[in-house]
């Protein structure tokens, strides 16, 4: 095994990025959301392009995590950060127009996600029992001012990351593992028994469908996206000092979680943390995100194995573009966007926002 200090000392070479410097209007005008802080500590929703113009930008009181777009409409919802209590429903298209936001039950906190049924209907979000410690996923009534209408149990502790499959009807939830409370800040409660697991629920009786574990229960499930034909990508996040374990893997439903192909340099590479996953369906790439590690790793997925990493300071968001660019950003106010092909990339543009530090998400609107 490669001496883990050794690497972190002499670093990694990045391979299969070529800049090109080409940017045009067309490439990077495609309509982008985030959650970012200016200088001065204020935090704010702010949509934009890749192109560096400002749409519209809406100041909150602090901190927050991921945004979900509602089908066929302009409205978007941006989710506290774990473990606040507010969700904020806004029209990206009408920035004039006062944000509202909805709390949670008092027993309850978001855990920052959320996704909308195909017809824009019912919003599904993460969820902590505060009596239990463990799971749910919360149902509101889009069309009902947000109002809740239920809840599914979870089997389980910690869930992060929501996402659809195409059937419309079978929700998959990133289960972390990790058991947390408010009165304890977001300090782990059940480091020795954490149990994530990928679990597969139906959308209108909670019942779970499948339920897959991977090769450590330090590795916890956290970020996930899925290909318009069922494949599910999964990032990790590894619960304690960074290991030679893969961070990333895909799965299909009936067959086990099935690891990204990488060398022990490239995971040592990105410190044991991913922050966001996307797949480019078009592009046959899948790109991870790794803050920690200043990486952009993108995939081949097709060979599922790692064939570019980037370096990019910080950098958390990913998203498709409209017009099928990966755009990246990070913390220090950055908008990079990338043409990618079979995991090889092509850097179109970096764009700087002077008054914006982004987030961990990033979410491209039509």
């Amino acid at each position: 095994m490669l001496n883990r200090r050794a690497f972190l000392k002499t670093g990694l070479a990045l391979t299969g990025l070529s800049l090109s410097g080409c940017s045009t209007t067309s490439q990077s005008s495609s309509a982008l959301i985030s959650v970012a802080r200016d200088p001065d500590g204020q935090y704010f929703i702010q949509t934009f392009t890749g192109s560096g113009k400002e749409l519209g930008r809406w100041p909150i009181a602090a901190r927050a995590h991921d945004i979900a777009a509602r089908p066929s409409s302009s409205e978007v919802v941006v989710f506290d950060r774990r473990p606040g209590r507010l969700l904020y429903q806004l029209n990206w298209k009408q920035p004039e127009r006062a944000m509202r936001s909805v709390l949670s039950d008092p027993s309850r906190h978001f855990y920052g996600h959320g996704v909308f049924s195909q017809d824009g209907r019912w919003l599904y979000t993460t969820e902590n029992n505060l009596e239990t410690l463990q799971g749910v996923v919360g149902v509101y009534d889009a069309e009902q001012g947000y109002k809740k209408a239920g809840e599914l149990a979870l089997n389980g502790s910690g869930p992060h990351e929501i996402a659809m499959m195409p059937d419309g009807e079978t929700l998959v939830v990133a289960l972390g593992g990790i058991q947390t409370h408010p009165d304890s800040g977001r300090t782990t409660l059940n480091p020795d028994n954490l149990k994530p697991a990928l679990l597969y629920v139906d959308r209108n009786t909670g019942a779970e469908l499948e339920k897959q574990v991977f090769i450590d229960p330090a590795l916890s499930i956290r970020h996930l996206d899925v290909s318009p034909e069922g494949t599910v990508a999964i990032g990790m996040q590894y619960q304690g000092d960074p290991d030679v374990l893969p961070l990333v893997a895909l799965h299909q439903r009936g067959s086990p979680i099935k690891p990204v192909k990488a060398t022990e340099v490239e995971w040592l590479t990105f410190h044991g943390y991913i922050a966001s996953v996307c797949i480019l369906p078009d592009s046959n790439t899948l790109a991870v995100t790794s803050p920690r590690g200043n990486r952009i790793g993108l995939i081949d997925v097709v060979t599922g194995e790692l064939k570019t990493l980037i370096h990019n300071r910080d950098c958390a968001g990913a998203a498709k573009t409209a017009s099928g660019l990966l755009a990246v950003s990070n913390g220090l106010g950055n908008i990079q966007l990338l043409k990618c092909h079979h995991g090889r990339a092509e850097e179109v543009s970096m764009t700087p926002f002077r008054h914006s530090q982004w987030d961990n998400h990033m979410l491209s609107l039509v």
